[in-house]
């Protein structure tokens, strides 16, 4: 799932990714909670706005401290923007870890996670088998958008795809997430949809050559 920023005019100097620190955990989940409070999908899982802004951030937890074991969660300069990435080998961490963490979820979700839970577990079943780089959550808080953050957030990663000749995997979930991705070589592999709501867009890259 992921969120990216429209074209505005840009006042502010494109930020340089890096990678946070386990200082940075919450800061990152409260920008990311921010960045899909009204995202469609999300809106799916959690319909009610008023719990939805309670409790969406320790969905993000879940997500970001995951991540942080392995020293893959990237950020803008000024924790604007945020991007969970998986490796090959992270991705078979969290398969180990899949009854736990669906409890977790379930803990976290409350009321909600019999919907969370069919919807992670939608994305599970359209999920590539093949060795790639996986892009679970991007996004980039409200007001800050239209800085490049969410491009910067991508190169970052894929240029390590393309030196290491791995390819990587995504769902967006707008038409307008889909076109940014096009732009970074991503090609569309069909829609996920979800009962009764959206559906998401698989998008897969090949790794481009590197010299």
């Amino acid at each position: 799932m992921q969120l990216t920023e429209p074209v505005h005019s840009r006042t502010r100097p494109r930020p340089r990714p890096r990678k946070a620190t386990a200082a940075e955990v919450r800061p990152v989940t409260e920008t990311l909670a921010a960045a899909f409070f009204a995202d469609p999908v999300i809106g799916w899982a959690w319909d009610n706005p008023a719990r939805r802004r309670r409790i969406l951030p320790d969905f993000f937890e879940l997500w970001v401290t995951g991540c942080m074991e392995y020293d893959e969660v990237y950020v803008s300069d000024d924790l604007a923007g945020a991007a969970l990435w998986m490796p090959p080998h992270v991705q078979e961490a969290f398969d180990d870890e899949a009854d736990a963490f669906a409890a977790a979820v379930e803990r976290v979700t409350h009321e909600f996670a019999p919907a969370v839970l069919r919807l992670l577990t939608t994305l599970d079943d359209h999920h590539p088998r093949e060795p790639h780089c996986y892009l679970p959550i991007m996004g980039t808080r409200p007001g800050e958008q239209g800085r490049g953050i969410g491009s910067a957030l991508l190169d970052t990663v894929l240029e390590q795809c393309d030196r290491n000749g791995l390819p990587a995997y995504l769902e967006a979930t707008s038409a307008r997430n889909q076109v940014l991705y096009a732009r970074h070589g991503f090609r569309g592999r069909g829609e996920i949809p979800l009962p009764d709501g959206p559906a998401l867009r698989a998008m897969w890259r090949e790794p481009r050559p590197h010299h």
